[in-house]
């Protein structure tokens, strides 16, 4: 009978300092235990039973979709949520969704982010990516080709305005954002592409919505992996960015009514 009491008043003491140490502290531990566990399974994650997707999509890629758009979007306590849902050996892949983000939705998002994870804790599996060959005239070719595959025969031209608007910009564009960061070899472009587009679509951005909606399917995603993306907008930006995503894909998609190949 002590024992069953003690045992009560422990349990009380455990719940009480669960609510004094708030929610995010609570997601951090529960976090914490599923990463020490060897994390949950990405299938498991509860945003892809609210969008389902195609088989082809798979669920570990699904779960970058979802931190790239959280990391985006300021969502710390998402962001502890889908690290759960990345098991060790694919922390690599997550850490370079995460520096990816600053591409797109800047710095201090990419840092917080980086900076809870350090909190979750990181796998040796996921940090033995982070050395790189500095060399510019390396990361300006693969920069070029990279640009080429996502943005077909108007790459060119792109690179033209950006060097009109300041010098600085094409470089910037071609050799950091295309070829340091988006040519890194551990996650394929059309994962990263699909990301893009995760952390795009709640921007209200329409011209780069509509450049990456085409980069996805030039970089070998499906229109259904693309929909899928996209019908998933609200779960870390809101209803009011998915309505307009919505609006921008379906009038593009029409335009686009030849084959995914002729898209150009």
């Amino acid at each position: 009978k002590n024992m069953s009491v003690l045992f009560a008043k422990s349990w009380a003491g455990v719940a009480r300092a669960s609510r004094a140490l708030g929610s995010d502290a609570v997601r951090i531990l529960s976090a914490r235990r599923a990463l020490s566990s060897g994390g949950q399974p990405a299938a498991n994650h509860p945003w892809i039973a609210e969008v389902p997707g195609p088989k082809s999509f798979l669920p570990e890629e699904r779960v970058l979709t979802f931190l790239a758009a959280n990391v985006a979007a300021g969502n710390i306590d998402g962001v502890a949520r889908d690290w759960a849902y990345v098991p060790p050996s694919q922390q690599g892949k997550g850490l370079e969704i995460v520096l990816q983000v600053h591409t797109l939705a800047g710095f201090p998002r990419t840092i917080n982010a980086l900076i809870k994870i350090q909190e979750l804790g990181l796998h040796p599996e996921g940090t033995k990516y982070f050395d790189e060959v500095h060399d510019l005239a390396v990361w300006n070719k693969q920069g070029v080709e990279t640009l080429e595959t996502v943005y077909g025969s108007v790459s060119d031209k792109m690179r033209r305005n950006f060097k009109k608007m300041h010098p600085l910009l094409e470089s910037i564009l071609t050799e950091h954002i295309y070829g340091r960061v988006l040519s890194r070899p551990l996650v394929d472009l059309r994962v990263r592409e699909l990301c893009s587009l995760a952390i795009i679509a709640g921007q209200n951005l329409p011209l780069q919505l509509v450049s990456h909606l085409r980069g996805s399917i030039r970089c070998g995603a499906t229109r259904e992996e693309v929909n899928t993306v996209v019908e998933q907008t609200h779960l870390a930006w809101g209803t009011a960015a998915l309505n307009k995503a919505q609006h921008i894909r379906d009038q593009h998609w029409a335009e686009w009514a030849g084959a995914e190949c002729e898209i150009e």
